[in-house]
């Protein structure tokens, strides 16, 4: 292992980190939320929530109306409105022409007797002018100070009988509307809201609605709040631990398997198996290696098979050329044609082999000079035949072409010849009793298609899947000696891909088989 290697940490580190740190962000947005900004989020939701009253409110005066006979409707939203939201309302008679003087109370709610109004040195008229100012609506904020004196009994019968006064007052200050005796509440200083709205009606000029609440959070929320996030702390930070850990070995621990069984692989251990993990990305490595591990295997094999082939191919042709080469040498009546014939011969077949291996070399690394010509296939299909005579006059094979007619297609003619030589050699190889092998060129659909046909022993189902790959045979007995060295289909296989050509094998045990591939032509005059 290099050194630095040992540097790196573990995935299931960086996870339980990376968990950590949101769960820690989490946690200060909250502290944040619940501390420096609860002021401002509170005086935000308060004031949306008295802004959303008053207009219900005033909604209420404009359907109905205010007056001795639906005033009850009114009082009844009014008193749940205080009650529910600690607000405190008010209604006044702006007369015919308002001044500090000409404001008539005509509602003030007493159903929350603990909250008083606190707005202070504002008299209802410059509420009023206000809310003219500014299109009909305006919200005033008091800054309040209190006194931290408890909040009596009697301060609810005082403001239950000043309520009641308010009915006859004419004076309409806000210091004169209210006691000045205040309950105190948890915290000295504070900020109320006064909404105010000028109301049309029809059966008065116009009214005045005054909602107030207070805007600034009491201490005991406050203090719960806190008190709450402390505990909410602790918890998360527990649980962020626990799934931390939780997370770090379920994702760490299956790719740490992989990664030891990969290590296995990397040895040449091609019977592992990746097996383990519960989601999507590590199963699909795993298969994947699976696969690999089983292409790395059968690659092996045919390794190992060509190792054997070729040594036996090799040494079979250079121990009869150094054999023959010797008796040459040391008896002198053996320097005939025939040993010469023999001598050359073997050095051809190891001049094949050599070649065989470059092409298929080449081709699989797309470095083969691939030069694309028209040429007729059906003159080059005779021109192979031409190699064959003296095979056919020597062993009496009977090999047929059939065709209809000359076709020209586009491609490397030389590569060609190649993809055809080696099928017809290869249905040589594998002839049947009756020794005969046919190649049948059809054309349809401005296509042709070349088949080589033979009638041997076939090739069973299993071995189709593997016949197109370097290195294997279908079987170990062949009808000749000379039998390659196993590239020939795989050699064929790569000239057709970069034809793009269709091709395949159609075969079936005892009954031969049929090697065909498929090329667009080129339209002749006769077309």
């Amino acid at each position: 292992m290099k050194p630095e290697m040992k540097k790196k940490r573990p995935l299931s580190f960086y996870l339980a980190t990376g968990f950590l740190i949101f769960s820690a962000l989490l946690l200060i947005v909250l502290w944040l939320f619940q501390t420096v900004f609860l002021d401002d989020f509170y005086k935000t939701v308060k004031t949306a929530q008295v802004k959303s009253c008053a207009f219900s409110l005033s909604s209420t005066i404009k359907a109905d109306g205010y007056n001795e006979q639906n005033a009850s409707g009114f009082s009844e939203l009014a008193n749940e409105i205080e009650t529910q939201n600690s607000m405190f309302i008010s209604v006044y008679d702006t007369g015919e022409q308002p001044s500090a003087s000409a404001f008539t109370c005509l509602y003030s709610s007493t159903g929350n007797p603990g909250f008083r109004s606190e707005v202070s040195k504002n008299t209802v008229s410059d509420l009023y002018r206000k809310a003219v100012d500014n299109g009909g609506e305006s919200a005033t904020i008091t800054r309040i100070e209190r006194d931290m004196r408890s909040f009596k009994p009697e301060d609810e019968s005082l403001h239950a009988k000043h309520a009641e006064e308010q009915q006859n007052i004419e004076p309409a200050t806000m210091d004169e509307l209210f006691p000045k005796r205040e309950p105190a509440l948890e915290r000295p200083v504070s900020e109320n809201l006064a909404y105010t709205m000028v109301v049309k009606t029809d059966s008065r000029s116009e009214l005045l609605l005054v909602v107030e609440s207070e805007i600034t959070p009491v201490n005991s929320v406050v203090e719960t709040l806190r008190f709450q996030l402390i505990i909410m702390t602790a918890v998360i930070l527990l649980f962020s631990v626990v799934i931390a850990v939780f997370l770090g070995k379920m994702i760490a621990k299956p790719i740490s398997q992989t990664n030891e069984k990969a290590k296995a692989l990397a040895r040449q251990d091609y019977d592992v198996t990746f097996t383990g993990g519960k989601y999507r990305e590590i199963t699909e490595l795993n298969s994947t290696l699976n696969f690999a591990a089983g292409e790395l295997k059968k690659v092996d094999t045919l390794q190992k098979e060509l190792i054997s082939n070729i040594s036996h191919d090799l040494r079979t042709p250079l121990t009869m050329i150094s054999g023959y080469a010797e008796v040459m040498q040391d008896i002198p009546g053996e320097m005939t044609a025939e040993n010469l014939q023999i001598i050359i011969d073997e050095a051809n077949r190891l001049n094949s082999l050599v070649t065989d291996l470059l092409d298929i070399s080449r081709l699989q690394s797309d470095t083969a000079d691939i030069k694309m010509a028209p040429f007729s296939l059906t003159k080059c299909i005779e021109s192979i035949f031409a190699r064959y005579t003296k095979l056919i006059e020597s062993d009496g094979l009977n090999i047929i072409f059939e065709h209809d007619r000359e076709v020209f297609i586009m491609g490397d003619e030389l590569r060609m010849t190649q993809v055809l030589y080696n099928l017809i050699n290869n249905a040589i190889n594998y002839i049947g009793e009756d020794k005969t092998v046919i190649v049948r060129q059809t054309v349809e659909n401005d296509k042709v298609r070349v088949d080589v046909i033979d009638y041997g022993d076939g090739i069973s189902e299993e071995q189709l899947a593997y016949i197109w790959d370097r290195y294997y045979r279908a079987g170990e007995e062949h009808r000749r000696a000379k039998i390659g060295t196993g590239l020939g289909l795989s050699i064929v296989k790569n000239i057709l891909v970069a034809h793009e050509a269709e091709y395949g094998v159609s075969s079936r045990l005892g009954s031969g088989s049929d090697f065909w591939f498929i090329l667009p032509i080129i339209p002749t005059d006769e077309d």
